[in-house]
């Protein structure tokens, strides 16, 4: 592997152990992840950091990593195998799977039930994982050893990057909030994310897996996209109440203002767009002895080769009228970033590429939406929150919920789609000095792409 293939994985691994310390609280992942009006949202709607806190509640306490108990007590996701030496995990009798070891580390506050496992591929009778591509004259298949039908498109995160998102940043793994004068703050934080690793065949190759016959003088490839950054923010933002708006038919409406503008200093990033593939001959055969052709780009940037800048500004309103709220906000409504860092090209059969130093800029308006509503109702009986989100960033997400309270006791529920199907339950106890709260989670297994169920805990004190 060239120095250069050495940075790049170095970038990756570098996003992957940070971009997993961010997450939300218990109390949102019982409701699917639910994001409710409050202050807690005004990272994606500026109009709330002047809103009052407390009105439909908020994630209390700290989230335990209950994630350590998968990777130190299961036998498939636990690291203690690589002290005693690298042969031990990759001996066939050993339990340890990286792909276990990998939905569990980058989940470390959920314990997960049934995580992601490569065993879907291993033949028991050997061991070894098999998975079997035949070539015939009416296509391709991709199987594993008992025949079915693996996946076509394969993938890990979420990719964001200045092709995709533009100027914006990934959400903070933290923000360092100072209130100041006249509804003005300031807040310092830091970003890792943007994760994303993707598989997928090029149009041909998904021709010939879906039973197409080979067609003569084609490129059949496999595409592989990544995209990572890191860095630090600073953000300076103005939010207030304005005087109340009369509204036919449904009265005195509580109307917030805020905007909001997030410099940031890049430290490193990724994209990347790579294939590998093989050309067939004018009858349409593909000869065992051709070289592969290797096509495609990567851009990275690393701390001492290059750096990255930009800007972008935020705007959004929040209404509040007969107790119920909704609140739009409107992320990137202008920004610019700017990158420079090295160029890695591929076009041709050979895998080593050329390096040149190179630069990624956007600038423009190409927003992220973030709508959210939510309303209590009282009842004979304890009081029943019912809210829902709706938001578009690069794809679109939304999600409902609820949450049942009955003196100290909360009962939650929710449903939403958010890179796959997500649907979450919770419980928690408020008593004077301390709350407890738990969580059954859902997400999506890396690469098998079933669904995953996780328990978190989250425990606060107040004094």
């Amino acid at each position: 592997m060239t120095s250069a293939m050495n940075r790049l994985v170095g970038v990756m691994v570098f996003i992957l152990m940070c971009s997993f310390s961010w997450s939300q609280g218990v109390r949102s992942l019982g409701m699917a992840g639910l994001v409710l009006p409050g202050p807690e949202a005004a990272y994606l709607n500026p109009a709330y950091a002047a809103y009052p806190a407390g009105r439909y509640g908020s994630d209390q306490g700290f989230r335990l990593p209950v994630g350590l108990l998968g990777l130190l007590l299961r036998p498939e996701s636990s690291p203690l195998p690589a002290l005693s030496g690298l042969s031990n995990l990759t001996n066939e009798n050993s339990p340890f799977d990286l792909l276990t070891f990998y939905d569990q580390l980058t989940h470390l506050n959920e314990f997960l039930i049934n995580p992601a496992s490569s065993r879907t591929f291993i033949n028991p009778d050997t061991g070894y994982p098999e998975i079997q591509i035949n070539v015939a004259a009416n296509g391709i298949q991709v199987t594993d050893y008992q025949g079915n039908r693996i996946l076509h498109d394969l993938g890990l995160g979420s990719q964001t990057s200045i092709s995709s998102t533009k100027a914006l940043t990934p959400a903070p793994l933290f923000r360092v909030p100072l209130a100041l004068e006249n509804n003005l703050y300031l807040d310092f934080g830091a970003y890792a994310g943007g994760f994303g690793l993707s598989l997928s065949p090029n149009a041909s190759l998904r021709q010939a897996l879906q039973g197409s016959q080979l067609q003569p003088n084609t490129e059949y490839a496999v595409i592989t996209n990544a995209s990572a950054q890191a860095g630090l923010s600073l953000g300076f933002g103005y939010a207030s109440q304005l005087p109340d708006l009369p509204i036919p038919e449904v009265g005195l409406t509580k109307v917030y203002v805020g905007a909001r503008g997030e410099a940031f200093y890049g430290l490193t990033y990724l994209e990347g767009n790579f294939s590998i593939g093989v050309q067939t001959d004018a009858q349409g055969q593909i000869d065992p002895n051709q070289p592969p052709v290797y096509r495609g780009t990567a851009f990275y940037t690393i701390p001492g080769n290059g750096n990255g800048f930009g800007a972008r500004a935020d705007l959004g309103v929040v209404m509040e009228a007969q107790g119920t709220t909704v609140g739009l906000g409107i992320r990137n409504a202008l920004g610019f970033a700017r990158w420079s860092g090295t160029e890695l090209q591929w076009n041709g059969s050979s895998a080593s590429p050329t390096s040149t130093p190179s630069e990624r800029s956007s600038f423009g308006f190409v927003p992220a939406f973030y709508l959210n509503a939510a309303t209590q109702v009282p009842l004979e009986t304890g009081t029943l929150l019912v809210g829902g989100d709706l938001g578009y960033e690069g794809s679109l997400f939304g999600r409902i919920g609820g949450e049942y309270s009955l003196g100290p006791a909360r009962f939650r529920a929710g449903l939403g789609f958010d890179n796959g199907f997500r649907f979450g339950l919770g419980a928690g106890f408020v008593a004077p000095g301390f709350s407890l709260d738990t969580a059954l989670t859902t997400h999506r297994a890396p690469i098998v792409g079933h669904t995953v169920f996780g328990i978190a805990l989250s425990l606060g004190f107040n004094f």
